[in-house]
């Protein structure tokens, strides 16, 4: 049998316009676009420096999408706010929930959550979050904040997280009041409070010492006469970290027997995925009342920090000489010292001033009243709190703004 091979020769051409006239193939475009997609739909594909460049929605062209917080190599996206104190979780729920919108005046208490806006309940969502040897935290979540006048009590540190703008336009305060009401998350631990004055014979009475934070609180006053010498106690000494973690409140000032102790301010701290706008007045001052109060702990977090408003942190001011201490004023809404509690009588004397701005708390008086039954010192001041400002380098702006203290800055952290 005769087997044929057969010669099968392949010509493959390859001709311009006008060659041998074999049909040209129809443009792959014809068959629905795909010759115009560049890119897979919607899909990130590189950083470049601080841009995040993503395909679009159809897979015809590249978009760039600016990170304020810079772009992740690793993960293709754009970098987030990694706020302190744990409080990421909390910022990630802010997307889906409403602005605040917290009126000319408004109430927050942090023990229970209650919102009150222009005297009608309002509610925002809120959780706790527990902290070693700390206040535990009750943070309120929103997509952005607008707050005037706001008053903040309650045992629980402060804190709010948002995905949009924090703007505060009044006095938004976490300040101890007088002698009963203690800022939200104040907080005495071994050596900050001020420590008691000593009594003798009952009419020889040392002032006590005021409550210490961000600096140390003042001396009370030693008081002598013919029974003996009742030593006042010391200022309670500075503590806490200057970058308020853990979240932590001011310190009380000491008292005598069973006088009542001025109150450490609270601790606030407020986040924004964007900026933070200050025109108003924050606050989180010590009260009065024996010994004085110091200031409290406020801790700002977001890529822009703006102010032209107050960030005040003072202490209180300490008691008069008097059996029944006389309270002087509680911390201040500008950088100008708390005046000290007058005495009652010749039997006493003054107390010391709250300590602000660049101005240490002051010691009480000392008195010396040989001849008479009472003698009666003064009490120490409050020492002022902490203030933290954490931004973007260059986020920071004070156009005219007034801190007591000066805050410590830093930068903000990302994930």
């Amino acid at each position: 049998m005769k087997q044929y091979m057969r010669l099968v020769h392949v010509i493959v051409g390859i001709t311009g316009a006008g060659g041998c006239g074999f049909p040209r193939p129809a443009d792959v475009g014809d068959d629905g676009g795909l010759s115009n997609s560049i890119c897979t739909a919607n899909q990130a594909d590189r950083c470049d420096g601080s841009d995040l460049v993503s395909c679009n929605s159809d897979g015809t062209a590249e978009v760039s999408e600016n990170c304020s917080l810079g772009c992740s190599v690793t993960g293709l996206r754009c970098n987030d706010l990694d706020p302190s104190n744990g409080l990421a979780p909390y910022l990630d729920m802010t997307g889906g929930e409403p602005d605040l919108d917290l009126g000319t005046m408004a109430t927050i208490n942090t023990d229970d959550g209650t919102v009150m806006v222009d005297g009608k309940p309002v509610i925002v969502y809120s959780m706790l979050l527990g902290q070693s040897s700390a206040p535990t935290i009750r943070v309120f979540i929103g997509h952005s904040l607008t707050a005037t006048d706001v008053t903040i009590t309650g045992s629980n540190a402060f804190a709010v997280v948002s995905n949009g703008d924090l703007t505060i336009g009044g006095v938004f305060a976490a300040s101890a009041n007088g002698i009963f009401t203690p800022g939200p998350g104040a907080f005495n631990d071994g050596t900050c409070q001020g420590a008691e004055g000593a009594i003798v014979n009952g009419g020889v009475i040392g002032g006590a010492g005021g409550g210490g934070f961000g600096f140390a609180g003042g001396r009370g006053g030693t008081a002598t006469n013919d029974n003996g010498i009742a030593t006042g106690g010391a200022g309670g000494t500075a503590t806490g970290s200057p970058t308020l973690v853990p979240l932590r409140g001011g310190c009380d000032g000491g008292r005598v027997g069973v006088r009542l102790f001025g109150f450490g301010g609270g601790a606030m701290q407020l986040v924004s995925r964007t900026r933070i706008t200050v025109s108003g007045i924050v606050a989180a001052n010590g009260s009065s009342g024996s010994g004085g109060g110091s200031g409290g702990g406020i801790l700002f977090e977001a890529p822009v920090v703006e102010v032209s408003g107050s960030l005040v942190a003072n202490g209180g001011a300490g008691a008069g000489g008097c059996l029944f201490p006389k309270a002087g004023e509680d911390g201040r809404l500008d950088a100008m010292p708390a005046t000290g509690g007058d005495p009652c009588d010749t039997t006493g004397v003054k107390g010391g001033n709250g300590g602000a701005g660049n101005s240490g708390a002051g010691n009480g008086d000392s008195i010396n009243q040989a001849g008479l039954s009472f003698a009666l010192a003064g009490y120490g001041g409050g020492g002022v709190g902490r203030i933290r400002v954490n931004t973007l380098s260059g986020g920071f702006h004070r156009t005219g703004g007034l801190f007591s203290p000066n805050p410590s800055t830093g930068a903000v952290t990302t994930r």
